[in-house]
């Protein structure tokens, strides 16, 4: 059993038969145990006391809204260990299957309904600079993630890339609309985070990530894991999302989101020492990719 989670589980007084990884988790120890009563529960360390902060608050206001884990306990960490939520099992698999129609019908569906939900901002309490960003910051907050990011990546992306990159961006920058707000955006709404049984949506995990801000962001991660790889899906996503809420003006951002997160996922590689991993190559490839498709470069 790996030492941290072992330790987690003594300090939250849980007492488990068995274990095992979940699968689709990359920025987070995460696990499902079953405990001696045998129930089954997940037990999450987020990276950060931030991400455990915004897991934590955005569950709290989600439940019952949306088909969402709920939270049975939380340990707010100390000066070894982040901190520890423990959520109730919701009994499906990541979508990692070939996805029809009517799961990308589901997926547009369940996404208009998080981006409808309203949050009041004074029920964010201490998470509220976490979680908010005022409507005419959003666009300012993405270019300083975008800049400390290029930080990271000064020194081990090649020079090539990341002056290509950031004239991208700039050139982007210059002509973004007004942002759709204000919307809860999930940050990484992708299919490894979405749960299905029976060819049915079940539930949509990880919140680590998530704020009130521009509904747009979340389907770069659907063009690139779902539109593109089977066809249909776009049409049906769409048709899903369109019947719960109008849609942003996603194909006009769209680009500079796609540059945006695969920037962002290489730094993300960079900070954590995965420069040799699969994710890393995939994300260098596609960033070449990008850059070498842009009408403007």
């Amino acid at each position: 059993m790996e030492n941290t989670i072992k330790k987690v589980i003594k300090i939250m007084k849980l007492k488990v038969l068995d274990m095992d990884s979940v699968p689709e988790s990359y920025s987070s120890k995460v696990c499902s145990l079953i405990l001696e009563n045998n129930e089954k529960v997940i037990l999450k360390i987020p990276y950060n006391k931030d991400k455990l902060i915004k897991e934590y608050k955005m569950l709290e206001l989600l439940e019952g809204k949306l088909p969402t884990a709920r939270i049975l306990d939380f340990w707010e960490g100390n000066d070894e260990i982040t901190g520890a939520i423990l959520l109730s099992y919701i009994d499906g698999e990541p979508v990692t299957d070939k996805i029809n129609k009517k799961t990308a019908f589901q997926m547009g569906e369940l996404l208009a309904k998080l981006h409808n939900l309203h949050i009041d901002k004074n029920k964010l309490g201490d998470a509220y600079n976490l979680i908010y960003t005022e409507k005419d910051k959003w666009w300012k907050t993405i270019r300083r993630w975008f800049d400390n990011c290029a930080d990271e990546c000064d020194g081990f992306l090649d020079n090539y890339l990341l002056d290509k990159s950031t004239r991208l961006f700039d050139y982007y920058y210059k002509t973004l609309p007004q942002p759709d707000y204000p919307s809860i955006a999930h940050m990484d709404y992708r299919p490894g985070n979405i749960l299905i049984k029976n060819n049915d949506i079940i539930g949509l995990v990880d919140f680590e990530n998530a704020r009130i801000g521009s509904a747009d962001i979340d389907f770069s991660k659907m063009k690139t894991y779902v539109w593109d790889l089977y066809a249909e899906t776009k049409k049906e996503f769409l048709k899903g999302y369109s019947g719960i809420r109008r849609l942003p003006n996603f194909e006009k951002t769209l680009p500079f989101y796609l540059l945006f997160n695969t920037f962002s996922a290489i730094g993300w590689c960079i900070k954590r020492g995965k420069i040799n991993d699969s994710f890393y190559n995939e994300n260098i490839f596609k960033l070449k990719e990008i850059i070498l498709k842009s009408d403007y470069l």
